[in-house]
Order: structure tokens, then sequence, then C-alpha cells
């Protein structure tokens, strides 16, 4: 009996420490401080869980522009936390967001300039009606791409695409030593997937194929991208398909990760780069 009275006593200790954890001070705009955990944002009203359990239902416009703040930043931790559930991943877990690019803001075509965050180095790039477009330029000679710059040793990419008319759509990185080698590429076309090791860089890139599988992709649907850069593992699902390879070179950290497109109405939506572990 006295050591399920000590069990209960411990577990209630911990809930309480718990919900301490949790507890914040509010402030409005009049100066009124209470100490409460937010549980949840919809629209422009939060709502408050007090430390005896009871709830409060407040206008944002209320609150101070600190908790205004807080509460704008955990809405969006809760949405980044709902986003990978739905990632289905089965290497690694998101840790920190590097990026996350809607591309939603029309833009003026772009070359050699920042697109959203982003560098358009080579080909023709736009964001028109809620999608990045990039088009390869003939004088150019050479696929378009788009880069971003980072540094993570596990890196991974969800993405949405649409082949359109475009020969083939690449995710490509590349490492943080200068001038940033090639690393490794995930090709997208209508009839095959496959990945690549790749070392070099412009004319001394050498490219080795370690995996194809043959699919079949409707030019004109929009696909969820999930690809996964752990250790020496690479897994990349497009849509229902799934493709994975291993190589060493993949364990090398990442500096660079460019979108790549070969042909032109190739279209990306929201984007995102998250830095990761390993699943333990």
């Amino acid at each position: 009996m006295r050591l399920i009275l000590l069990f209960a006593l411990s577990l209630s200790l911990s809930s309480l420490l718990t919900a301490d954890e949790n507890l914040r001070d509010w402030t409005n705009t009049d100066g009124k401080t209470i100490s409460a955990e937010l549980i949840g944002v919809e629209g422009d009203n939060a709502t408050l869980k007090m430390a005896n359990g009871r709830r409060y239902e407040i206008s944002l416009a209320t609150l101070s522009e600190a908790d205004r703040a807080y509460a704008a930043t955990w809405q969006s931790r809760q949405e980044s936390i709902a986003k990978v559930d739905s990632m289905g991943l089965k290497l690694g877990l998101p840790t920190d967001v590097i990026v996350e690019s809607p591309f939603n803001e029309d833009t003026p075509r772009t070359r050699k300039a920042d697109l959203a965050g982003w560098q358009a180095g080579i080909g023709e790039w736009r964001i028109e009606e809620g999608a990045l477009i990039g088009d390869e330029v003939a004088e150019d000679n050479h696929a378009s791409s788009l880069t971003h710059r980072m540094e993570t040793e596990n890196l991974i990419i969800t993405a949405q695409i649409q082949l359109g008319t475009a020969e083939q759509i690449a995710f490509a990185c590349r490492d943080t030593v200068p001038p940033n080698l090639h690393l490794a590429r995930l090709y997208v076309t209508q009839d095959k997937l496959w990945i690549q090791h790749m070392t070099g860089i412009a004319k001394t890139t050498k490219a080795e194929k370690l995996v194809t599988k043959e699919v079949d992709l409707d030019p004109d649907t929009w696909y969820d991208v999930t690809i996964e850069i752990i250790g020496d593992h690479y897994r990349a699902t497009v849509g229902d398909e799934e493709i994975e390879a291993t190589h060493p070179r993949f364990a090398d950290a990442k500096g660079i990760v460019a979108l790549v497109n070969k042909g032109q109405g190739a279209k990306y939506r929201n984007v995102s780069l998250w830095q990761a572990k390993a699943v333990e």
C-alpha cells in the first residue's frame, strides 16, 4: 500500500511539474498579468489554460506585442509538427527548419539574382499563379538551376512538383567545401526515378547512377516529394513511389541544395529544407 501511495504521489508531482513547465505570464494591453499555458490559436483568438484547469478564449488583439509574437511562433511550431507527422519519414526526424518557401507571391522573370530567398543561377525563373517555374535557356547550354545555401549534416527536403512540359526535374545537393562539389541528386521524369552519386563540379562532374525505378507520372499532376539524406542513406518518395540508395558520399555535410529543370514548364510549390537527425 505504501508503494502504491508513493507511486501515485510521484505521478501527481510529475503532472504538476509538466504543467508548470508550460505556464508563462501573459500580459494584456491594460497591464494585467496571468499565468497560463497556451493550448490553441484559431483565427484572431488564443485559448489559455490556467494551472487549475480552467480555459479561457481571449482575443490576440488584447495581448501585449511580445505575447502576440509568442503566440504566432507557437502556432508556426504546431503547424511544423503537423507537417512532420504527415511526411511519412523512415530514416530521419526534422530538428530545425532551414527554409520554408511557399512560392506564392508573383515575381518577374529572373536571371542570376535573388528570388524569394533562393539564388537564380542558371536559366530563367519566376513565381506565377502560386508556383515557382524554372525554364532552361538555350544560350546557357545547361539545365536551369535555383540554389539555396545552408550547412547541415543530415537533410530532409519536402516539396510539391509538377513536370509540365519539362523533360525532367532534379533535386541536387552539393557539399560544404569550396567550390562546393556535387554530392547527390534525385531525378524525376514521367517514366523514371533515379538516384545518383556525384563528384566534381562543372566540366569535372562525374555521376554514378545507383538505382532506377520505372514509374508512370502524369505531367499535369502535382506530386508530393520527400527526400531524406541521413548518414550514407538516401531515400525519396514522389507521390506513391519510393526509391532509396546508399553511398559513403551521402554522409558528407550538405552546403547547397539546387532545384534543377531540364526543358521548360516544371513547377514547384511549398519547398522546405530541414536539418534532421537519424531515427533511433
